[in-house]
Order: structure tokens, then C-alpha cells, then sequence
């Protein structure tokens, strides 16, 4: 596939960096200003589809607002006469986290400590702005080599962060969009399973998992079946750490990340740094207690009525006003989305993983 014909005045095609489901990215020249950069379009099938071209455009909204280090940076946004919408992104030299771990299959726990402190400044600064990433796996995190031997670490592909009923539109089967539940099953958390409402706590929990697989090289919920990730999630607390591992800083932060109640986790990217610098794991949230019925007062009976029979507490029926709980049947709906992704492809590098 070629580069748009609009773009060429103004860019140069180097080579095709990948293409995924829905687009393609280039490694192109600016001729304006001789630096490399990665130009993102939708392939042609895509753009002619306009939800498809809303959701680039509103991807290149949201990476176009973060501007810190730790993010990737989107220089330019546009839309071609085609139509089509293309980003013109910064060029990453480097590997993602899935070919490091496919070469290494674990990293120190040093290394990823480093790494761990870098993407928690990139989600600080995103949960500042009010956004969640929502899709956070080791693909959309990429390792920059520095010339002191160091690392950089940039987070990227904020391409579903926030999204609420986008179209029931599907991409890998990885990734669900339909019914208001989006993410990487391996990866999710308990209420991202739900379908419910997210919260910065949301993507410190997908950050715990990355960091639990970083230091284990595997994640700590894996079955052949994505639905029985997701039950895994919703129910099974996560295999402890290695006993080297588990009473560090780092092994205590990871393990308060994977709290199943929201509530129970990290408000924030900061309290998660300050648990890594040594300050103590915030303490649980204090369990509600439940509300206490109302009772009517009964007037009393004139005359001589009939006795009235009542049950003793032992003789109730214990379930009937027994309620299942409410998240349960979110997470067995999520059976037919899943099911459903099964055949789709593996998305390129930068493109809506």
C-alpha cells in the first residue's frame, strides 16, 4: 500500500513500519525538516468508515494533549481529501516490552523498577488530564536505548482511553469494544471485566500485571479460554511472589496494584511512587457497613382478633430475598463478545492494539 498522494509534497515514505487491522504506519521523512518520523493512516477499507475515522481522530485528541517524556509525541493531525485522518507521531528506535521479554523471558528486579517509575509518570500525568489509558500490556510500552546505556521509557497506543460506546467495532482477539467493555483480558481489572465505570486504579491494576509478568515472565491469570481470564480477575487472588521478590518495595506495591476491589488499590500514580520510595502500603478501605431497615411502627389490634402465625428467624426462608451479585453476569455476557474475536489479526506497532 502506498502513502496518500497529499502527503507526498510534504513527506517522503522511508519503508512501511507495519500494518494492523485497521491501518498502517510509515517511517517517513519530513521534507521540511529532514527528521524522522512515524506517519499513522487508516487503510482504505477503514476510512472509508466514518466511526472508524472518528476514533483516529479522537485518538490523535488525546495523544496530542500528553506531552511528557514517558508518552509518545504526536506533532501533527490531519485528514486528507480521500477522506482519511493521519497522525504524524515521533519515531521510536527501540524494542517493545513483548521482544523484551520474548528475548529475556524476565528482567531484574532493578530494571523493572526503573521501568515501573517511568510508566507511573506517564499515568500520572494522563490521570491528571482525566484520562485512563485502558489498555495498558507490554506491546504499548516501548524501551528507548540511551547513549549511557539506560533506557527511556515511553507509553503508547491511547487510542481506546476513555471510550464509552464507540460501535461495536472489533480488532484482535485481544480486544474488546462492544458493549462498553474494552481492553486485553490478561490485562484487565476486575471492574474493567465488569464493563463498570474506570478510574485511574483501573490502569494501576493493568499496571501491576505488567510489572508482576516483567519480574516472573508470566502474568499471574493465563488460560487458553479469555473467559476464564476474566473470571480469574473478578475472583482469584494472584499467586504470590518469589519470597526474594515479595517483601520489597516493589513486590509490596505490585501485590496492594492487584487488589481485586478498587477501592482496596492505589487512588493514584503517586501513592504507587511513594510506596516504591518506601512510604508504607496505604491501609484497606474501611468495609460499609450494610443499611439498617426502617421499621414501621403497627398500630395495635382492636377487639379480639385472630392469632397471627409468624415464622421464627430459623424457620425464614434463607434465599428468598436472596439477590446474586450484581457484577456476576457482566462477566458470563463477556462469553459471546470473546468468542466472537477469535479469527481477528495482530495489530502493527503504534496502531490501535
Amino acid at each position: 500500500m502506498s502513502m496518500p498522494a497529499s502527503l507526498q509534497s510534504r513527506y517522503r515514505m522511508i519503508r512501511e513500519i507495519g500494518q494492523g487491522s485497521f491501518g498502517v504506519v510509515y517511517l517517513v521523512e519530513d521534507l521540511q525538516t529532514s527528521e524522522q518520523r512515524a506517519l499513522k493512516v487508516l487503510l482504505p477499507w477503514a476510512a472509508a468508515d466514518e466511526k472508524l475515522r472518528h476514533r483516529l481522530r479522537r485518538e490523535a485528541r488525546l495523544a496530542s494533549s500528553l506531552t511528557g517524556k514517558h508518552v509518545v509525541r504526536t506533532y501533527e493531525v490531519g485528514e486528507t481529501p480521500d477522506p482519511n485522518v493521519y497522525l504524524v507521531m515521533e519515531y521510536l528506535e527501540g524494542r517493545d516490552l513483548t521482544e523484551v521479554l520474548d528475548a529475556e523471558n524476565k528482567l531484574t528486579p532493578t530494571r523493572v523498577e526503573s521501568i515501573a517509575r517511568q510508566m507511573l509518570v506517564a499515568l500520572s500525568d494522563a490521570h491528571r488530564m482525566g484520562i485512563v489509558h485502558r489498555d495498558l500490556k507490554p506491546q504499548n510500552v516501548f524501551l528507548c536505548p540511551t547513549p549511557d546505556g539506560g533506557e527511556v521509557v515511553k507509553v503508547f497506543d491511547f487510542g481506546i482511553a476513555k471510550v464509552t460506546g464507540a460501535g461495536a467495532l472489533t480488532e484482535t482477539a485481544k480486544l474488546t469494544i462492544s458493549g462498553g467493555v474494552m481492553g486485553t483480558p490478561a490485562y484487565m481489572s476486575p471492574e474493567q471485566c465488569r464493563g463498570e465505570m474506570l478510574t485511574p486504579s483501573s490502569d494501576l491494576y493493568s499496571l501491576g500485571i505488567l510489572l508482576y509478568e516483567l519480574l516472573t515472565g508470566n502474568v499471574p491469570f493465563d488460560h487458553d479460554n479469555p473467559v476464564q481470564i476474566l473470571l480469574m480477575h473478578h475472583s482469584k487472588p494472584a499467586p504470590p511472589l518469589p519470597p526474594e521478590i515479595a517483601w520489597t518495595h516493589l513486590g509490596k506495591a505490585i501485590m496492594h496494584a492487584l487488589e481485586k476491589n478498587a477501592d482496596d488499590r492505589f487512588a493514584s500514580a503517586d501513592e504507587f511512587l511513594a510506596v516504591l520510595n518506601g512510604q508504607p502500603v496505604p491501609p484497606r478501605a474501611p468495609q460499609k457497613a450494610p443499611p439498617e431497615a426502617k421499621k414501621t411502627p403497627q398500630a395495635a389490634p382492636k377487639g379480639n382478633p385472630e392469632p397471627v402465625l409468624t415464622k421464627s428467624a430459623t424457620e425464614v426462608d434463607p434465599y428468598a430475598n436472596m439477590v446474586p451479585p450484581s457484577s456476576a453476569w457482566k462477566i458470563w455476557v463477556l462469553l459471546l463478545v470473546v468468542l466472537v474475536l477469535g479469527s481477528a489479526g495482530a495489530a502493527a506497532v503504534y496502531f490501535l492494539k
